[in-house]
């Protein structure tokens, strides 16, 4: 019975450790990581005010308001992004493929390697993603942080999609309705894309 207890203890410790070490991978498989707790204000939608926020990370919600403007998506989903490794955002995304939502992502090449990098896993559920040295090759970086919703709502800012962006770093984001800008970022878009690989 003793021997039993030791077993049952070692196996109760070796899961916690491999719980902490994989548990922002995991998050995005719970289902309580699409829980966005209380009503959050809503971001700015086609035919509201021009500019929402900014909101800043260390009590904005940034995440929660990227992953409501994600929910909101019902066709396409631009993305150029220097950095994803928030789960809960990730968890969005695949959520936006799965109902149809062109999702196409350009990130930065080196940051897309690293070792908690949400964009392999991406690519494995087959959302198109490109990877981009920036334009001047290796001493250069993708480091855009914007996104477009629909065509219609862009997103900017300081802000990576990253779990340290949302718990630690001092960031900040905007949401823009306004038509003529959000055409420049879908441009730019497009252009980003285009040279990618």
């Amino acid at each position: 019975m003793r021997r039993l207890g030791a077993y049952a203890t070692f196996l109760l410790l070796l899961a916690a450790a491999l719980g902490i070490r994989f548990y922002p991978q995991l998050r995005r498989w719970l289902p309580a990581a699409r829980d966005l707790g209380p009503a959050l204000a809503p971001v700015a939608a086609p035919g509201s005010a021009p500019v929402e926020g900014p909101y800043f990370s260390d009590g904005g919600r940034v995440a929660e308001r990227v992953i409501a403007a994600i929910n909101r998506t019902q066709k396409s989903l631009h993305i150029a992004i220097y950095d994803l490794t928030q789960p809960d955002i990730t968890a969005a995304l695949a959520d936006a493929r799965r109902r149809g939502v062109e999702v196409l992502i350009v990130a930065d090449e080196g940051q897309a390697h690293e070792k908690h990098s949400e964009i392999p896993y991406l690519r494995s559920l087959g959302i198109s993603v490109r990877l981009s040295r920036g334009y001047k090759g290796n001493r250069s970086i993708m480091h855009n942080k914007f996104a477009v919703f629909d065509g219609r709502l862009a997103e900017t800012g300081s802000f990576n999609w990253t779990t340290s962006a949302e718990s630690f770093n001092y960031e900040n984001a905007l949401f823009i309705a306004d038509p003529a800008v959000v055409a420049r970022f879908e441009s730019e878009f497009q252009r980003i894309w285009a040279q990618a690989q």
